[in-house]
């Protein structure tokens, strides 16, 4: 293994095409608008290494033992792209590889280092993505591979559909460092030449249409060179560039090579980063400063980008100075580990306006007329919000008492876990502390920091409901205590083992009888499939865990049909077959996974990626015949839709409000939503420990035309095993069919939803 990483390699010389053969992804000139501000007379905020998912568990632990400096250099994680764009991340940086063959990346050096050091195996990405051809997105080749966005055609894919989603935006700057040089013993990357970049300007021109980018073309006009463009007019207007895409060559020792056969940058996408007196001189990068050299080429209109922390240090120390100082000196792209919405676990450190604005006026070159506000207005759905409205799956939680198989079941020695079956582990409250941080973020990053306003909310602005078990309210508790640290907090819920009516209605509400709706139900799950048994690749899974062929019950062959039906109290449906015992046995696989516990405590080993999602496939089946059916779902979720219901119309109430219950909770929800999901790491329809189904209402600046925005907040598997709740969520919006599969729905449209009733 390794010290340390090199991240930079030197110049590669080769052949150029020729720039009449090349491709033009141009178009006219941009107008440089007479009044208001130019793009080198504001400024944004980027993430640095925006893909970055963070390092696997297990090579963390590797490089802690190895090169403690590097893992924590390496300690960070961001959202996905889509989010950043929606918390006003306007500049991100993609690291991209070579792999003209396809498959030099997919079978990661870690994996050996890690058996030899005696660790579990470590998720490093999706081997089949790094299989095919083309170009990847990745930090370091064997060690920090995990990217939330892979191949780079993906990942430029959804900059595309979140910039047409999103029409009038400030440009988003696209930073490529493109890696390559050897860096033994890691996977040597593949040389960039000529040819190599041309494939590169290929790739991002079949994404992007010639109007969707600002080219150095466009830029320089009829001017002799870019330098000389900029140096007398400026960047074009802000309102002349809104919508488009510009990308940036990040490293100087790649830009000789990519000048070849393209004088100026003629027929270039990118722009280079450029010494300041060179013919293609527009942009520029001074990570480490000096302010004052930033300054002064702000004040000649280059474009600078700078860094505001590095490696981790200033999260860890909260040290604001080298922020400050970046912020100050006028570079454009202000470029941060650490954006408002994703603070620094350690001391909450993070880099932004305070304004919940996407950009500002330049502290050193706007005009006296510029205004913050109107260099990108808020987006209604995305910058007015009014309330939030959270239904949680409780965090990580052991097995419960009939979950753990006997030998008749399974035949292998079971894992042994601490405290009471079913109970929140110490991972559980980390996972729902962190859970509480993140929302807190995203609150304040929406304009709602008054909610946290002096540290601790108003008791009229946060409400904490769980069910009545013993996970649901340490989860709870978990959540305020990231949320609202040394707050006191009230949390409702009823007493333990009492049913609460909005979570189990069927039992709480005597008489509650399920047997009027068994007909229907038999057919919907006949439908489904779901009588003839658990599916076909989880349940091979499953078995090859559980040794088979061998003496288990799971072993055994179960051709004969489910046969659906309702327990005596009428209350609970109850299912024959296979497909109850499977799921339950595969929940509490996954559920020891997720634990982090060692490999060496599970007779199965540690799981791969591939086993994970196929016996995640059992328990989402079991979900849905159990709690999705369309003739159970809205009993099961009546009285939860109409409290959101209430919630959503109150003129007061909650900012935010927290309903802690069960899967058995939010799968109704979905069911009688039309909804699915597909956490990352899981089956479609499963809902993972800790994941989250919001509804967010919107309104625009003076409180009208509410709306609804769905969104679905989960963790990746990997995450939850570093048991520190550090990792932000991922998130998804989900479009209401109900609702033309808008991505936001009229509050009238949606509250007749909740209530059963069609759109009109």
């Amino acid at each position: 293994m390794p010290v340390s990483f090199s991240r930079h390699a030197g110049r590669v010389t080769g052949a150029a095409c020729l720039a009449a053969l090349c491709l033009v992804l141009a178009g006219p000139p941009v107008a440089r608008a007479a009044e208001g501000p130019r793009l080198d007379q504001i400024q944004v905020i980027g993430s640095h290494n925006s893909y970055h998912a963070g390092l696997a568990p297990s090579i963390a632990a590797l490089l802690a033992r190895r090169d403690s400096a590097s893992a924590q250099g390496l300690d960070y994680a961001h959202a996905d792209l889509p989010t950043q764009f929606d918390h006003g991340i306007r500049q991100i940086e993609l690291d991209i590889y070579a792999d003209a063959a396809g498959g030099r990346f997919a079978h990661p050096r870690s994996a050996r280092w890690l058996a030899e050091a005696g660790l579990p195996p470590a998720d490093t990405g999706n081997a089949a993505l790094m299989r095919r051809l083309g170009f990847k997105v990745m930090h370091i080749p064997d060690i920090d591979q995990r990217a939330t966005c892979e191949p780079l055609l993906a990942c430029l894919g959804q900059v595309r559909a979140w910039s047409r989603a999103h029409p009038g935006h400030l440009p988003l700057f696209v930073l490529l460092e493109v890696e390559q040089g050897k860096r033994a013993p890691l996977t040597e990357p593949e040389p960039f030449t000529w040819r190599t970049f041309d494939a590169l300007e290929r790739e991002i021109r079949s994404v992007f249409a010639p109007g969707e980018v600002l080219t150095p073309d466009q830029v320089r006009g009829n001017a002799p060179s870019l330098r000389a463009a900029v140096a007398a007019h400026g960047w074009p207007g802000v309102d002349a560039a809104r919508g488009k895409v510009v990308f940036l060559l990040d490293q100087r020792s790649n830009r000789e090579l990519y000048l070849k056969g393209h004088p100026g940058l003629r027929g270039r996408v990118a722009f280079t980063n450029a010494p300041p007196e060179a013919d293609d001189a527009a942009f520029t990068e001074l990570n480490d400063g000096p302010p004052e050299a930033i300054a002064d080429l702000v004040r000649r209109h280059m474009l600078v980008r700078t860094r505001a922390d590095a490696n981790t240090m200033e999260g860890r120390s909260g040290d604001p100075t080298r922020r400050d100082a970046a912020l100050a000196s006028g570079a454009q792209l202000v470029s941060t580990d650490y954006p408002d919405f994703e603070p620094a676990r350690w001391t909450g450190y993070r880099v932004g306006f305070g304004t919940g604005l996407a950009a500002r006026c330049n502290p050193v070159s706007a005009p006296a007329s510029c205004r913050d506000a109107a260099i990108e207005p808020r987006a209604p759905e995305a910058l007015r919000l009014r309330k939030l409205i959270l239904v949680v799956r409780h965090g990580l939680r052991s097995p419960l008492a009939d979950q753990v198989p006997s030998r008749a079941v399974i035949d292998h020695v079971w894992p042994v876990w601490s405290g009471v079956p079913g109970d929140l582990t110490p991972e559980g409250v980390a996972q729902m502390r962190g859970l509480g941080v993140w929302e807190r973020a995203l609150m304040a990053g929406n304009d709602m920091a008054g909610l946290v306003a002096g540290g601790c909310p108003a008791p009229d602005m946060l409400r904490l409901r769980a069910n009545s078990s013993r996970r649901t309210v340490a989860s709870a508790e978990a959540f305020a205590a990231g949320f609202a640290p040394g707050c006191p907090v009230a949390i409702v819920h009823e007493s333990i083992g009492v049913p609460d009516r909005v979570f189990s209605p069927l039992e709480a509400d005597r008489p509650g009888d399920l047997r009027a709706l068994l007909p229907a139900l038999r057919a919907e799950a006949a439908a489904a499939g779901l009588l003839a048994g658990p599916p076909r690749e989880g349940l091979s899974a499953l078995r090859r865990l559980a040794g088979c062929p061998g003496r288990g019950a799971l072993c055994a062959d179960d051709g004969v049909p489910a046969v659906l039906d309702v327990d005596a109290s009428g209350q609970h449906l109850t299912l024959s077959g296979s497909l109850l015992p499977a799921s339950s046995v595969a929940e509490a696989i996954m559920l020891g996974s997720l634990s982090g516990q060692p490999a060496a405590r599970m007779a199965w080993g540690a799981l791969d990626d591939g086993t994970f999602a196929r016996l995640s496939e059992l328990h989402a089946a079991m979900l849905h015949v159990m709690t999705g059916l369309p003739s159970l779902a809205p009993v099961l979720s009546r009285p939860l839709r109409a409290a959101i219901a209430a919630e959503m119309t109150h003129a007061d109430g909650p900012a935010l409000a927290v309903w802690m219950g069960h899967d058995s909770t939010i799968v109704p929800l979905l069911a009688q939503l039309g909804l699915h999901v597909h956490a990352p790491g899981y089956a479609m329809d499963d809902v993972p420990v800790g994941s989250a189904l919001g509804f967010a209402l919107l309104t625009d600046a003076q409180g009208g035309h509410p709306a609804v925005r769905v969104l679905f907040q989960s963790q990746m598997p990997a995450r939850l095993r570093a048991g520190d709740g550090a990792y932000p969520p991922d998130m998804a919006y989900l479009a209401v069919p109900g609702c033309g599969g808008a991505a936001v729905c009229p509050l009238a449209t949606f509250t007749r939803l909740l209530d059963g009733g069609a759109s009109p």
